[in-house]
């Protein structure tokens, strides 16, 4: 663990994590996707003038359009790409998690729960980070602030921590696993940096904290747990799951996108103090995934990919999604496993025009789900040589570059025809793959990849 004086010396006035300066209100914010939602035609309409004329129906306080970057950081409207300032409006959509919700009532206790999940699930670096500050941060804000609290609170009956000491020390981390060392340096009442002043004019990082939810007692200079809130958080959410593993799934920008976009169904209500409430007791931590884990099989991913409606997307999420490292599911005993993004299929199969690539007359059934041609994502180069492949080409292989678009016989014919069909199947998808793979450093002969298929 470093000293608290290496840490200060880390740091440089930009280092806390970055937040707009716009209202972050989530009632506003769910306001102004409802407005969005209901635009017509937007590559048709002129966005700003619609927003400015309309905006006072919904309620909304502003004239103003860009504050729909609000509820694109609670994952209400989609942002392609993440973290890039600016953007076309016209080319983003409401999120699925936003039409699941669009009917509650606000301030209802089903809207707050909602609302709750959407503020657990918010990420540093944030989407409103738009000079690049915070580009390698990876924190779930309102986890990382708790736990810190929770710890001081139960180690060293430390139940309050002054603002300076929360700028400096917690709201500059960058990993889950500086936690332990944040705690030591308050609990030592380590000095704050120098650059304290410019952190909190920054940041805001609190405003859509204190704003919004009730867990933290926030003041002028100190913030506390809510003790109304402390043991319900703790036993219903804190303990419950795995945010070791959940930062680790969240590396990639196409991999937040779906986990924001997506209910997680948390069931956590941190807006209306909570009465009595039941635990159930865990001999594990619940993993965190809206992707494929090591207890779901093909089946699942077919079924996740099939369920992803197109309109709540922008196809060009995917892009870059071949750079980061992959991260593996560790299984005691048995070989490891990489999770698969399903977005990333339906990415492929839009792009396909949900037609077959190996056979374009090929006819599929029409999905009850999305009322097109039924196809099947599938990963030209098995995700199970994930290693191999990062080792020698340094290519993440769960991208759009790698995954075609197959009608369930062609998928099937992968699986279960003969070493002549698979060979022939590869051939003629490597062939359309190929240009890619080396637009994106993936050098790989067709060999190579026959030699994967054993055939």
């Amino acid at each position: 663990m470093r000293t608290y004086q290496e840490k200060l010396d880390s740091l440089e006035s930009n280092s806390v994590w970055l937040f707009t300066k716009q209202d972050t209100d989530f009632d506003q914010a769910f306001k102004a996707a409802t407005l969005f939602s209901e635009i017509p035609s937007k590559e048709n309409t002129n966005i700003e003038d619609y927003f400015t004329n309309n905006h006072s129906r919904y309620g909304i306080t502003t004239d103003r359009h860009r504050m729909l970057v609000i509820p694109q950081l609670y994952g209400l409207i989609t942002k392609t790409p993440f973290f890039v300032r600016g953007g076309n409006y016209a080319a983003e959509n409401p999120t699925e998690v936003f039409d699941k919700n669009k009917n509650l009532t606000i301030g209802s206790k089903e809207y707050n729960v909602f609302k709750t999940e959407q503020l657990l699930k918010i990420k540093i670096h944030a989407i409103i980070d738009t000079s690049n500050n915070n580009s390698d941060y990876n924190i779930l804000p309102i986890v990382f602030i708790f736990n810190v609290l929770k710890v001081l609170k139960d180690k060293y009956n430390i139940d309050t921590v002054s603002l300076d000491q929360l700028y400096t020390y917690v709201m500059t981390c960058k990993s889950y696993s500086e936690l332990d060392e944040a705690v030591a340096f308050i609990k030592d009442n380590a000095p704050i940096s120098p650059y304290v002043a410019q952190f909190k004019s920054l940041s805001r990082g609190l405003t859509f904290i204190k704003n919004n939810i009730k867990l933290f007692n926030v003041t002028s200079t100190t913030i506390s747990i809510n003790p109304a809130f402390e043991d319900y958080f703790n036993k219903n959410f804190i303990a419950k799951y795995d945010f070791g593993d959940l930062h680790n799934q969240l590396v990639r920008s196409v991999d937040y996108t779906y986990f924001l976009h997506n209910s997680q169904n948390f069931n956590i209500n941190l807006v209306d103090v909570p009465g009595d409430f039941a635990v159930e007791e865990t001999t594990e931590k619940i993993t965190v995934s809206s992707f494929i884990d090591e207890n779901e099989d093909e089946n699942d991913y077919l079924e996740k990919v099939d369920s992803i409606d197109e309109r709540n997307i922008n196809e060009n999420v995917g892009k870059d999604a071949y750079k980061a490292e992959p991260v593996a599911v560790m299984q005691a005993g048995k070989k490891r496993k990489f999770r698969t993004n399903p977005l990333l299929g339906k990415l492929a199969i839009k792009k396909a025009y949900y037609q077959c690539e190996c056979d374009y007359t090929h006819v599929s059934f029409v999905s009850k789900k999305t009322k097109k041609a039924y196809m099947e994502a599938h990963h030209l180069i098995p995700v199970c040589f994930q290693k191999e492949i990062w080792d020698k080409y340094g290519v993440n292989i769960d991208c759009v570059e790698n995954l075609v678009s197959l009608c369930p016989t062609c998928h099937k014919a992968f699986h279960y025809g003969s070493n002549e069909v698979k060979a022939a199947l590869i051939e003629k998808l490597y062939t359309k793959c190929a240009p890619k793979f080396y637009a994106i450093g993936l050098n790989i002969s067709l060999e190579e990849i026959k030699k994967l298929y054993k055939v």
